[in-house]
């Protein structure tokens, strides 16, 4: 289409506040913006439309400029996505049609479960995306799972085929070829978000947003600190200021202790913190590298918040602590009483899934919410007993009353208790003390909080 009618096209579809339903009716009904500039608010809209079927995922150009992020509310790893893509195309070149596949926190992974996925969409558009597979619980380093469309049977027949559940992989590895296969045959969305000149464009219109919110927060700068069990601290030193029209972000860690027995990568702890900043400024859905520019984050080489734990495991503690310590600076920076003197004080948190290899359920706990929709997949196949649910006495008391083909487990991912008990989880009436506990038949699970 072309002439005036492309211009009505373009009108009504400038009209659209983000109906991808919409949206995509007109293209399919040959709208194209090939030789025309791109509004940002149509940029905007085609993102979403390519990315619809994705729930944790960040799409860069060629030069790694983030254009838009999504990450999951207890799962930050735009960072960690980031760091993923420097490594492949670094030292694996990705082309369109290629699949690449890691998860090893130590080269830019957050879980080993948590399966960190590459893909080129053009020669100057690359889609970045994670999901997670329980079964997984080995590293995997960046590996070519699919070459030009076709899959690399070497590696599937190292990684897949010799797997005891080597039909749970493959259907997954599968469904996310699909997936990518899906978002490749939307070829004109691609094209008209791989144009240099519409990324610009894009990425302008970001900063001014940004620009307008952050000169509708208060600057200054605050610190806080947080004592760990063994005595070592994380301090934050937060200052937010403008200066000859420059704004700069700046979370500095310098004072925070060396690692002992309990720390995290820092592209975990840097993903936990620039999220909160953009959730603060409300930045969601603008969130591209035009704000990622603006926020420096100091943290001292192997310090608790930038040594990676071999496994990961205590990612979701360490992103939930400094999140909380720039939450809370945060806070203090806007509050129109600025309580100088104000201690920082952790809000507890529980977060665990129960789950065989065919099934999750994640569960969620913190001073104020409990997130339990999972948890009746397990009540409606009476597999647990509810034995006290109470709101008012804020308690959770469960039994494991039939067992499955296979044992049912919890894995523990954050636990952050503090020191006034307002928050315990048994087994058994025994608190816990592991992370990775085998349910057995009958085995009882309590858990209470109390709701600040």
């Amino acid at each position: 289409l072309c002439g005036q009618e492309n211009d009505t096209l373009l009108a009504r579809l400038e009209s659209l506040d983000n109906d991808t339903d919409k949206v995509n009716q007109l293209y399919a009904k040959g709208f194209s913006l090939r030789n025309t500039d791109m509004n940002p608010k149509i940029f905007h809209s085609t993102l979403k439309q390519l990315t619809l079927s994705f729930q944790s995922f960040s799409l860069v150009s060629l030069e790694g400029q983030l254009l838009c992020s999504k990450d999951l509310a207890t799962h930050y790893l735009t960072t960690t996505r980031l760091v993923a893509f420097q490594i492949v195309k670094k030292y694996l070149n990705p082309q369109v049609g290629d699949l690449f596949i890691l998860n090893d926190p130590e080269n830019g992974g957050f879980a080993l479960n948590q399966i960190i996925f590459i893909a080129a969409l053009s020669e100057n558009l690359f889609l970045i995306w994670d999901q997670e597979l329980n079964v997984i619980d080995f590293k995997i380093p960046p590996t070519p799972l699919f070459e030009k469309n076709k899959i690399n049977t070497f590696v599937w027949a190292a990684l897949v085929e010799t797997h005891p559940q080597s039909e749970l992989l493959k259907l997954f590895f599968e469904k996310a070829k699909a997936q990518l296969d899906f978002v490749l045959n939307q070829k004109e969305l691609i094209q008209l978000l791989s144009v240099s000149k519409n990324q610009i464009q894009w990425l302008k219109a970001s900063q001014e947003m940004f620009e307008h919110q952050f000169s509708n927060k208060a600057q200054g700068s605050g610190e806080a600190t947080y004592k760990l069990h063994n005595k070592q601290i994380i301090k934050l030193k937060l200052s937010i200021e403008e200066k000859q029209n420059i704004r700069l972000i700046t979370l500095d860690f310098t004072n925070t202790s060396p690692a002992l027995d309990y720390f995290a990568a820092s592209h975990v702890v840097e993903g936990g913190l620039v999220q909160k900043i953009i959730q603060f400024y409300e930045m969601d859905e603008y969130f591209t590298q035009a704000i990622l520019d603006k926020i420096k984050i100091i943290l001292p080489p192997k310090s608790i918040v930038s040594k990676a734990h071999a496994s990961g495991e205590f990612n979701f503690e360490l992103q939930s602590i400094c999140q909380q310590l720039c939450q809370f600076n945060l806070a203090q920076m806007n509050s129109q009483t600025r309580k100088i003197n104000t201690n920082f004080e952790l809000a507890p948190e529980l977060i665990f899934d129960f789950f065989t290899s065919e099934f999750r359920a994640p569960i969620y706990f913190d001073s104020k919410v409990a997130l339990l929709d999972s948890l009746q997949l397990l009540l409606n196949n009476n597999q647990m007993k509810a034995l006290q649910i109470s709101r008012v006495e804020n308690t959770l008391k469960f039994q494991l009353v039939k067992q499955t083909t296979e044992t049912l487990q919890i894995k523990i991912k954050s636990i952050l208790l503090t020191e006034n008990k307002d928050f315990s989880f048994k087994i058994n009436n025994k608190i816990f003390s592991e992370r990775l506990i085998q349910l057995q038949q009958n085995d009882v699970v309590d858990l209470t909080w109390k709701i600040s």
